[in-house]
């Protein structure tokens, strides 16, 4: 195995933790804009779970075949919602297209909100993480 995938499974499964950590605090914040940014936070270790999930996906067949394979097993026991068949359709498309061995992303999850939350005010004026991340004054 490669240890390029091992690091991947890692974070993977630290950026899982992570925003069961955090969901579990925004239960005892009271503050609307200190949730606010918890809740951005959360959304970006979303997307990191899905970008080393793509990374996992491109480097390992046989997690790739796997997925296929399971997408199958919970479209038959309908486990999978609404957004199941667009998916399916979505992986339809892609493989008319010749991207059929690709992992495509639903079109909502392409989606970005118009309205970004609005900037924390940390007292040195840096952002602390991801795309709230700029350079100190």
């Amino acid at each position: 195995m490669s240890e390029d995938l091992v690091v991947l499974r890692e974070i993977l499964q630290r950026e899982l933790e992570t925003i069961n950590a955090y969901e579990k605090m925004l239960e005892r914040v009271s503050d609307p804009a200190l949730r606010e940014i918890i809740d951005h936070v959360t959304d970006e270790e979303r997307e990191h779970v899905s970008e080393m999930y793509q990374l996992i996906m491109d480097r390992d067949p046989k997690q790739r075949a796997r997925s296929v394979t399971s997408h199958e097993q919970l479209s038959a026991m309908s486990l999978l919602g609404s957004s199941a068949t667009v998916a399916g359709s979505e992986r339809d498309a892609a493989t008319a297209a010749g991207l059929s061995g690709q992992l495509i992303a639903p079109a909502a999850a392409l989606e970005r909100d118009p309205v970004p939350p609005p900037p924390p005010i940390f007292p040195d004026g840096a952002w602390s993480v991801g795309a709230l991340k700029r350079s100190p004054k």
